[in-house]
């Protein structure tokens, strides 16, 4: 097993955090509010639209509006669905192993199965720290949640905040890709 900082010589440091365990309502959550956050600009007008026409029209637009005024109201029912499967990752505890390049998910081993998701930092976008967890935005949409009790300490934390932030900022050449939300 890795020291939880290790420095292989002239290669690379690799980050490795204790297990964490995210719940699929976490996840949801996260996801939930990730969603939103993303397409606010969507997500606000749209039942403002449906309920103009639910007040303002008849027959068909008035379904239509009622759609649109109800629509916000499934996207924790539509979170819940699109993270049952990475859930299986997140739920039998899992940790990361970090490098330059990778940060590699790698959950406890259960059944036989050992599941692993490989994200290479040249995917990321950005890494935002919000609520105890920290988010890897993908340059397509997606995210990836690590809890920041999972690190050993502030140190190996910001040490893995600055490996992302540093192969974010060598594939843009410039500007900072670590928030405070």
């Amino acid at each position: 097993m890795y020291d939880r900082i290790t420095c292989i010589p002239n290669v690379t440091t690799m980050i490795v955090s204790k297990v964490f365990v995210l719940s699929r309502t976490q996840m949801a959550r996260i996801a939930s509010e990730e969603y939103v956050r993303m397409y606010w600009w969507f997500v606000a007008p749209l039942p403002v639209v449906g309920l103009t026409a639910v007040l303002m029209t008849t027959g068909p637009m008035q379904a239509l509006g009622m759609l649109a005024l109800l629509w916000p109201f499934s996207i924790p029912a539509r979170s819940v669905l699109i993270t049952s499967k990475p859930s299986r990752l997140f739920t039998g505890g899992c940790h990361i192993e970090a490098n330059s390049t990778e940060v590699a998910f790698i959950a406890e081993p259960r059944d036989g199965k050992r599941l692993r998701n490989i994200i290479s930092l040249n995917n990321v976008r950005q890494a935002v720290r919000r609520n105890g967890v920290i988010l890897l935005r993908m340059r397509l949409p997606g995210m990836a949640p690590i809890r920041e009790d999972a690190f050993e300490s502030e140190e190996q934390l910001q040490a893995f905040l600055k490996l992302v932030q540093d192969a974010v900022d060598s594939r843009l050449n410039g500007g900072s890709s670590v928030t405070q939300a």
